[in-house]
């Protein structure tokens, strides 16, 4: 059976380059394995959060 770690993170307060810091993420063993679009009441704003997870060993 597979553990995992999981980290979840808001693309809004990442101070840096998306492509920058999911590269950084993948290359630290960390998998993006879902991105949730959640609608905000200010529309047609939404929340992006990544969601990352790490197999524990």
């Amino acid at each position: 059976m597979q553990k995992y770690t999981y980290l979840i993170f808001d693309l809004d307060k990442i101070n840096k380059p998306e492509d920058l810091f999911l590269n950084e993420m993948a290359h630290a063993g960390w998998d993006l394995f879902l991105v949730n679009n959640e609608p905000m009441h200010e529309y047609p704003k939404v929340k992006v959060k990544l969601y990352f997870r790490k197999e524990v060993i």
